[in-house]
C-alpha cells in the first residue's frame, strides 16, 4: 500500500510539472521558413535509414507541415516550428510489415527534431498545432 501511495504522489508531481505553453510564448515564437518537400523527404529519409530495418521498403505517408510547438519532456521549454507527422509502416527483419507507427518531425530555427508520440503519456502535454489552439 505504501508503494502505491508513493507512486500516486510521484505521478501527480510529474503532472504538476507540466508547464502549459502560454499565449505570450506563442506570440513571441520565431518560426523558420516553411520547409520544402525536398527538405522534408531528406529529414524523414535520414531518420528512417538510422532507425528502422529495411527503410527502402517502408511505406510512409506524411502530412503537410503545420505550425506547432513540441517538447520531449513536459518539464522542458517548448520548441516552435513546422511539424510534419508521418505514418510509417516498416518491415521487420523477417520481411513482414509490422503496422503503422507515427513519427513527428519539427523543423525549427535551431535545427530539426524528431518525436515518437508513443512515448508520451498525454500527447497534449508534448505537442500542439497552433491552428487548433483557441485564440
Amino acid at each position: 500500500m505504501k508503494i502505491k501511495l508513493i507512486s500516486l504522489i510521484s505521478a501527480l508531481a510529474l503532472v504538476a510539472c507540466a508547464a502549459p505553453v502560454t499565449p505570450l510564448e506563442i506570440q513571441q515564437a520565431q518560426f523558420p521558413a516553411q520547409p520544402h518537400q525536398a527538405e522534408i523527404n531528406n529529414e524523414v529519409g535520414t531518420f528512417l535509414k538510422a532507425n528502422i530495418p529495411n527503410p527502402e521498403a517502408a511505406r510512409k505517408e506524411c502530412s503537410p507541415p503545420r505550425k506547432a510547438w513540441a517538447r520531449q519532456q513536459i518539464d522542458k521549454p517548448a520548441n516552435f516550428g513546422w511539424m510534419v507527422v508521418c505514418d510509417v509502416n516498416a518491415k521487420n527483419n523477417a520481411g513482414a510489415y509490422v503496422g503503422t507507427k507515427p513519427y513527428m518531425f519539427l523543423f525549427t530555427k535551431t535545427g530539426n527534431m524528431t518525436y515518437d508520440p508513443s512515448t508520451f503519456v498525454d500527447i497534449n502535454d508534448h505537442v500542439q498545432f497552433l491552428d487548433l489552439i483557441a485564440k
